[in-house]
């Protein structure tokens, strides 16, 4: 089923309906683009841009009130143009929200306003920790947007790819400026609608979003850090040679509310953690009940970069699945 534009157009591609005009263009390098676009797009597809408009609300908001911020915070370590190159980001995530807007418009499609966020940022440091993580989310969940696009809407998905190509150049200057390799592996992370939805929702005020996304909200999953054992580091067990790698075998500290309705129906079964990391198949490890709502659990060897991990009882094959069973989670594990 599709949802269909005005019927008086004929043609076979319209034109992105535009805003109002942006103010930094110029400082973005550019605007949203006047290229054609197909008259219809599919129900699914719709929904997936809906989704990535609630990420880009979160990313703009983050964003705009950072570079606000930066001028009063202690920016010693950082030079003048690390400073204008988050301008400069402020502005193409901007952008990117108006470009999404206008798909939302041109198909007649809701918009999905903002909400009201929390961000645990008080200094420049701090910001560049969690710009990179809001950039690595946002990055893994746009892959996942573009594999479905790509098979029901591929004109939309060609326009979401050439975002995601400028989201991970973001994120490899926020990484770059914190002194990390700016390419800690050779794939990037992908992820389900769920997963992005339920770690945007920890920036977010409950209550204060106007607009639902149509999403199950799942139990929050926290992971403390954990210290390496290098001696530990060895390959994937694909035969993927992982050397570079900065993963070991290291024990994780879970915590999760246990009276979360999840938990309950699951009774007695055996809890795992099921990490995700890069294009492979998520791996999984037994989590070992330590006291109600803690556990303990072994992250896989090889890992690098961010990798996404959550509570489940059953070995899914693919992220997609893993998303659909999973009981509490995700968390974010920046290995390298």
């Amino acid at each position: 089923m599709l949802l269909r534009i005005f019927a008086a157009i004929s043609l076979s591609f319209a034109t992105f309906a535009r805003c109002a005009p942006f103010p930094d263009i110029g400082i973005a390098g550019g605007g949203p683009p006047n290229s054609p676009v197909p008259v219809e797009i599919s129900v699914s597809g719709a929904k997936d841009v809906q989704l990535t408009q609630f990420l880009e609300n979160l990313e703009v908001s983050f964003f705009s009130a950072a570079s606000t911020n930066l001028s009063t915070w202690d920016t010693a370590g950082y030079s003048n143009s690390s400073i204008d190159t988050v301008n400069r980001i402020t502005a193409q995530e901007e952008v990117h929200l108006e470009t999404l807007t206008a798909i939302l418009n041109t198909y007649n499609v809701p918009l999905i306003p903002p909400c009201n966020y929390s961000f645990p940022v008080s200094s420049a440091k701090e910001f560049f920790e969690v710009a990179d993580l809001i950039g690595s989310v946002g990055i893994s969940a746009t892959i996942g947007l573009s594999q479905r696009l790509a098979l029901s809407d591929p004109s939309v998905a060609r326009l979401i790819s050439s975002i995601l190509s400028v989201e991970s150049r973001h994120d490899a200057f926020f990484r770059d400026v914190q002194e990390r390799e700016p390419n800690p592996s050779p794939f990037d992370t992908g992820i389900s609608a769920i997963w992005a939805y339920n770690i945007a929702l920890s920036f977010i005020i409950p209550g204060s979003c106007p607009v639902q996304i149509p999403l199950p909200v799942l139990p929050e999953l926290t992971v403390a850090q954990g210290t390496m054992d290098p001696s530990t580091v060895a390959p994937f067990a694909n035969g993927t040679n992982s050397a570079n790698s900065t993963s070991g075998d290291i024990l994780k500290e879970f915590t999760w509310d246990p009276t979360q309705v999840p938990f309950v129906v699951q009774g007695d079964k055996q809890l795992l953690a099921g990490w995700v990391n890069q294009a492979n198949k998520p791996v999984y490890t037994p989590l070992t009940n330590t006291s109600e709502g803690k556990g303990t659990a072994r992250m896989p060897q090889g890992l690098s970069g961010i990798t996404f991990v959550a509570i489940t009882t059953e070995q899914f094959m693919d992220v997609d699945d893993l998303a659909q069973g999973t009981i509490a989670g995700p968390a974010v594990v920046v290995v390298s």
